[in-house]
């Protein structure tokens, strides 16, 4: 009877550690963001082009007024009070961003992300 319950209680150890092998390789539950392990990429934009949100029922001449400077190609209203403005002389997102910041006309600018004929 002794070896019975010896090889029972080996049968049992070897069951007990092979059921806990497994969860102690792993390393963890929970899996991490993709974002954490990739570099940022800046997304890629289309140059010259801008996205322009006026405050409600203002004009595109504020628009004219503060990007003239840099040859408006194309100004075109693409919904109630959203833009699309072309420029010739491209200074830049930042630039761009920092001419709307002095007006309160001007909700927000930013670059457009999306390719399409206008022409």
């Amino acid at each position: 009877m002794k070896r019975g319950v010896r090889h029972f209680l080996l049968i049992g150890m070897i069951a007990c550690q092979a059921m806990a092998f497994p969860a102690c390789a792993q390393t963890s539950m929970v899996s991490e963001p993709a974002a954490e392990h990739a570099p940022a990429q800046p997304q890629a934009r289309v140059p010259n082009e801008y996205l322009v949100t006026l405050a409600p029922n203002e004009n595109e001449g504020i628009i004219s007024q503060y990007y003239s400077r840099y040859g408006i190609k194309y100004l075109h209203l693409l919904e109630e009070d959203t833009f699309l403005l072309v420029v010739f002389d491209d200074p830049g997102p930042q630039e761009m961003a920092a001419q709307a910041s002095k007006e309160a006309r001007i909700r927000v600018i930013q670059p457009n992300l999306i390719q399409w004929d206008y022409r």
